[in-house]
């Protein structure tokens, strides 16, 4: 589960595409996202403070966001910096039946405390902890059916919600250790989340025969403890090498706990429970990574990566208890699954020259692989027993560039990804039950250009466009088939899209003194997408479609106040749902036209 993290105090987000295997490890083996926070800085006092108020399209109340950030330096060596932040959401999902507005309001709150320790320019100790709380009170699921209208659902009582908690504490030590650098990175994660969704559409039949009512909801709950050990070195031998050598640990355990319930659509009364279940397991990785950088020249260098795993994963004994065995899998409850085993020592690689045309003009080819680590799907029948591996090759040839004064930039690539294995979600049409399973080839393959322009004074004018053909290179795979999955060579992989793109336009102007003024819009075009793999070749197909947002505000001296509306148009672009999905007549939606203002003050 992806964290949902406030960007309150974040420094930066980075982008990295394509795999990242020889530096980041397993699951990385399409790219990543790296949240990167502000560090603390002994130079001054310094801090931010942000309100705002929203509104959406038939929202029922009006959203709000809080932040607030302070740094302190406490001596010449030492500073600490704290965050916080309250937002709330505003739902617009209307429920007619149940006669609820705005049930997919979210709340969200949180906060960030660092600490740096640095007694010498080349010692270093940075301490930080950061705790995020989100919750919703539903789903944002459209309803497609008989009585339903825009924005509107018909679930059960009790359903949608779901809460996301994050702990993440990290001790970070730099030091040089004569001419090599070392860096520790200690980290310990706690993640915590649960959801509910409505399952009378598959099970409702069978829970009125087995309980008298129809309603069946669900209801997951997982946690996880992760902790994380990193150690890198890295120097330089002569003029013509750049090396590092690095080791990583990782240990986590999960207890992940389902719920069946049998309910009372009238009055939301739980009347029994079809299965209570629970299925622990634990993920241990160790890993060695070095690198290489040999300069041929002072334009041309070509960088040399690997990394080397063991990973092993232990899937406790899965314990079933109720009515659920003995209805669907004719076993008497309770029903425990033995444990199961998967163990990988995947080897990933990373080769890229680079030749520098100019100082501001670049080429590069780029070959790489990623991993990401199997499974198992514990004992549930008629499929697979376990899901293996899925890996990556990425070739890419890009450029990059500066003209003009740096006024104007550009960054194009050129790329052909060979997947194999791929790892697919599926779900067994006898006992409801989701599991995973390995899809055979695919490929990834495309262009990608984009573009920074500074024309005139204040003008700032961003765009890329790319092109993508994402498929399947074989048929599934016979045990894939043989559990009711349709794929054939040349279908789409899901919700991949062949074209998209995006511009956007920012004008600064002085107002005067101390004042000056701002204005902006951005233009984003998605193009059409298919949904899931299904038993048939029938799948949900999403159409294309463009979103605009705008944006005006001004500044005077360290105060800003922004206007904004997104999704002027109040497009109802669907990007979620449809076969596959819990229920497949629901589907997600781009947030409707959200306007607001925020004021914010920096010191």
């Amino acid at each position: 589960m992806v964290p949902d993290l406030d960007p309150g105090d974040l420094s930066q987000i980075e982008v990295l595409r394509g795999p990242q295997g020889t530096l980041y490890g397993a699951s990385s083996l399409g790219g990543l996202i790296k949240f990167v926070t502000v560090t603390p800085s002994t130079d001054r006092v310094s801090g931010n403070l942000q309100a705002g108020v929203s509104s959406v399209r038939n929202g029922d109340e009006t959203g709000y966001v809080y932040r607030g950030a302070l740094n302190a330096p406490l001596s010449d060596t030492w500073a600490v910096r704290a965050s916080g932040f309250m937002r709330l959401d505003p739902g617009y999902i209307t429920n007619p039946v149940l006669n609820i507005k705005g049930l997919n309001t979210a709340r969200a709150e949180g906060g960030l405390l660092s600490t740096l320790w640095q007694p010498a320019q080349n010692f270093s100790v940075k301490l930080s902890a950061l705790l995020q709380k989100v919750s919703g009170d539903g789903s944002s699921d459209v309803d497609i059916g008989p009585g339903l209208g825009d924005l509107q659902q018909n679930y059960i009582r009790g359903v949608g919600g779901y809460e996301r908690r994050v702990q993440a504490y990290s001790a970070t030590l730099k030091a040089r250790l004569g001419n090599v650098d070392l860096i520790s990175i200690s980290g310990y994660n706690v993640n915590k989340f649960s959801d509910s969704w409505d399952y009378t559409f598959g099970l409702g039949p069978y829970t009125q025969m087995q309980f008298g009512v129809s309603g069946s909801p669900i209801f997951t709950h997982n946690t996880t403890k992760k902790f994380t050990q990193e150690i890198r070195f890295s120097s330089s031998i002569g003029q013509h090498f750049d090396w590092s050598v690095g080791a990583f640990y990782t240990h986590e355990h999960s207890d992940y706990v389902q719920d069946l319930p049998a309910e009372d659509p009238a009055t939301g009364a739980i009347v029994g429970s079809w299965c209570d279940c629970s299925s622990p397991s634990t993920y241990t990785e160790y890993a060695l990574f070095p690198a290489l950088t040999y300069h041929v020249t002072d334009r041309f260098d070509i960088q040399l990566g690997a990394r080397e795993s063991r990973i092993r994963q232990t899937f406790l004994p899965e314990v079933f208890v109720g009515p659920y065995t003995s209805f669907f899998l004719n076993l008497p409850s309770p029903v425990t699954v033995p444990a199961a085993y998967a163990s990988g020592s995947p080897f990933t690689y990373l080769v890229t020259p680079r030749y520098r045309l100019s100082s501001d003009l670049m080429v590069y080819l780029r070959l790489a692989s990623g991993y990401r680590a199997g499974g198992s799907n514990q004992g549930i029948p008629g499929v697979p027993p376990e899901y293996g591996p899925d890996k990556t090759q990425n070739y890419e040839l890009g450029a990059k560039g500066d003209f003009l004064d740096h006024r104007l930039s550009f960054d194009a690539s050129l790329y052909y990804i060979a997947w194999k294995d791929i790892q697919l979600s599926f779900i067994d049409p006898q006992n409801f039950m989701a599991y995973n399973g390995n899809g055979g080839r695919a490929k990834s393959q495309g262009v990608e250009l984009s573009i920074k322009v500074a024309p005139l004074q204040g003008l700032a004018i961003a765009a890329w466009v790319a092109y993508n053909q994402a498929e399947l290179t074989e048929d599934f795979p016979a045990a894939v088939v043989a559990a009711g999955e349709f794929g054939l060579a040349g279908d789409r992989l899901p919700f991949s899209n062949r074209y998209s793109g995006y511009v956007s336009v920012d004008q600064k102007f002085p107002l005067g003194a101390a004042w000056s003024g701002f204005v902006g819009g951005d233009l984003s075009y998605v193009g059409d997408r298919v949904g899931f793999f299904a038993p048939t070749s029938q799948r949900t197909l999403f159409p294309a479609y463009g979103k605009a947002d705008l944006r005006a505000g001004v500044t005077y001296n360290s105060w800003t106040a922004t206007l904004f509306a997104n999704n002027v148009a109040d497009k109802r672009a669907p990007i979620a749902g449809g076969l596959g999905y819990f229920p497949p007549s629901a589907f997600e939606y781009i947030q409707p036209r959200t306007v607001g203002l925020n004021v914010s003050k920096g010191f």
